[in-house]
């Protein structure tokens, strides 16, 4: 049975959504402190001829930056998967969507894992997918520390999406099934648990053991519900990491020539 397919994407409900006290309403009236026109209404001394409504008033926020930094505070969680062709990022994501309308962004992983390659932005909740064993640069790329959670996966069977999409075809799966029969002739030293940990299959090639086996060619698969479940609990902490990710923007911003103050004033606004 295919992934069903939705006509209208929703944003994944976060810390916005919440009833807690907005830990940015204090730099929100911050800003709206200094208004376009002066808050007497009358012309300053030696403007001479002014009327009172055309007179220029300097914005607390020259630059725009704070503003983007409350914009980014309140956007809609970021939630990405990210993985190689062939990985089934892409059905996975349509799973999401189909299951929780979820508005999800995927990524290639062969971009951004590449040595040199520059820094993005962080995500707020990130999802990883393999299908095969990650090449030493991915490998190095999943160990990076992130402030964010994260899940890696690993997508089962390999075998094509039923929607036929271009990231998986017989070809590509071929391919990785050779590779998994030569990981799966590896010994195995350190496999002494008979009973294996949740999502983990008895079948699953070396490399993929202890990661979650995730099969979201049917929507409904109870592995998918394991993947809702880890973006449920990482969205229930979503408040402090964008409060963090507040104050680390306002400390850089401190030192900035045009807003430094107004951004160290800003820190001292936040609510906890």
């Amino acid at each position: 049975m295919g992934v069903p397919t939705v006509t209208e994407d929703t944003a994944v409900e976060g810390a916005a959504s919440s009833a807690a006290p907005d830990p940015a309403a204090r730099i929100r009236r911050l800003l709206a402190a200094s208004p376009d026109e002066p808050p007497t209404g009358h012309a300053p001394t030696g403007a001479i001829g002014a009327a009172p409504d055309a007179i220029p008033v300097a914005s607390p926020d020259p630059t725009g930056l704070l503003a983007a930094a409350l914009a980014r505070f309140d956007a809609p969680v970021d939630l990405r998967i990210r993985g190689g062709l062939g990985s089934g990022r892409r059905t996975l994501a349509a799973a999401l969507r189909a299951r929780q309308g979820w508005r999800v962004t995927v990524e290639d992983i062969d971009v951004l894992a590449v040595p040199g390659a520059r820094p993005t932005a962080a995500p707020d909740v990130e999802i990883v997918c393999l299908r095969t064993a990650p090449c030493r640069h991915e490998e190095a790329w999943l160990r990076r520390p992130r402030l964010h959670p994260v899940l890696v996966v690993a997508t089962v069977p390999a075998l094509p999406a039923p929607d036929g999409g271009p990231e998986d075809n017989p070809r590509d799966h071929e391919q990785v099934q050779e590779q998994e029969q030569r990981q799966d002739q590896e010994p195995d030293d350190d496999d002494t648990t008979t009973n294996p940990p949740p999502g983990h299959r008895s079948d699953s090639p070396h490399w993929a053991r202890g990661l979650l086996a995730v099969d979201a060619r049917t929507a409904e698969h109870r592995s998918v519900d394991e993947v809702i479940a880890f973006v449920d609990r990482a969205v229930d902490g979503l408040a402090a990491l964008r409060v963090a990710r507040l104050e680390a923007e306002l400390e850089r911003l401190a030192v900035h020539p045009e807003v430094g103050e107004l951004a160290e004033a800003a820190l001292c606004a936040i609510e906890f």
